[in-house]
């Protein structure tokens, strides 16, 4: 097993870990950036959902990393989709066309604005990107985690990084329980932070916001393509959450 050290360790390659990044090695700092799928870009990237639903992002609210982000896709598709010369010359072009966001795009293009706006760091030595990496063991030293063990899915090796600052960047906090940090999920009680629209009664731990799966659909009128019923289908085709009751 090998062991690294870097100034800065994000594990998780989402919009979060890449921002996180991005900041860092612009101060200067040299970063190790980890993710466990192929690609950078989290669910922006691997999902078929827009960046965000916020309906006056062109005006306010944008940071100016994601705003230069946003007009890096509208570059890309300006430079290299056959657009029409009115998408053309939409200041504010949404290539999808899609009424949820102000920007919708193929997934493909987001990733290829993350990686231009990282080409720089990369170049300089400063930004080391891995794939592939999962997160299976912390050292801890204290309220201090030194060092994260993650497994290459590929070839099966381990590989210690150390770091002088480690951030959880992952989609689900995958270092908590590795590194046996404090952290509550779900719903808090009112009586436990004071805010007015928290739980009133007890907490509720179990209260998460629900996965959607985004996919394709097409019609082939000549195909068969149904698979076996995977084990415990009917049981999560008929289950309905009980913190959520089903629509009316």
């Amino acid at each position: 097993m090998s062991e690294q050290h870097t100034d800065i360790l994000i594990v998780g390659g989402g919009t979060g870990g890449c921002a996180a990044a991005l900041a860092a090695t612009s101060l200067g700092y040299r970063v190790t950036l980890t993710d466990e799928t192929r690609w950078i870009g989290g669910q922006l990237t691997s999902q078929a959902v827009p960046p965000d639903e916020h309906p006056w992002i062109e005006q306010f609210g944008c940071t100016r990393c994601y705003r230069e982000f946003r007009y890096g896709v509208r570059r890309y598709y300006r430079n290299h989709y056959p657009l029409t010369p009115a998408a053309r010359a939409e200041a504010h072009l949404n290539p999808g066309n899609g009424f949820v966001s102000r920007l919708c795009h193929e997934p493909r293009v987001g990733l290829a604005v993350l990686e231009q706006m990282m080409t720089f760091a990369r170049s300089a030595g400063l930004l080391d990107i891995r794939l592939r990496r999962k997160p299976v063991a912390a050292d801890v030293d204290g309220d201090r985690v030194r060092a994260v063990t993650l497994r290459n899915l590929d070839s099966g090796d381990s590989e210690t990084l150390t770091a002088d600052t480690i951030l959880d960047a992952t989609e689900l906090g995958d270092l908590l329980p590795l590194a046996g940090v404090e952290y509550v999920s779900g719903a808090e009680s009112q009586t436990e932070t004071g805010e007015p629209h928290a739980v009133s009664g007890p907490a509720q731990p179990e209260n998460v916001q629900s996965f959607t799966w985004c996919f394709a659909m097409g019609h082939d009128p000549d195909g068969g393509h149904v698979i076996d019923r995977p084990a415990q289908y009917e049981r999560w085709r008929d289950y309905w959450p009980q913190l959520t009751p089903p629509l009316e």
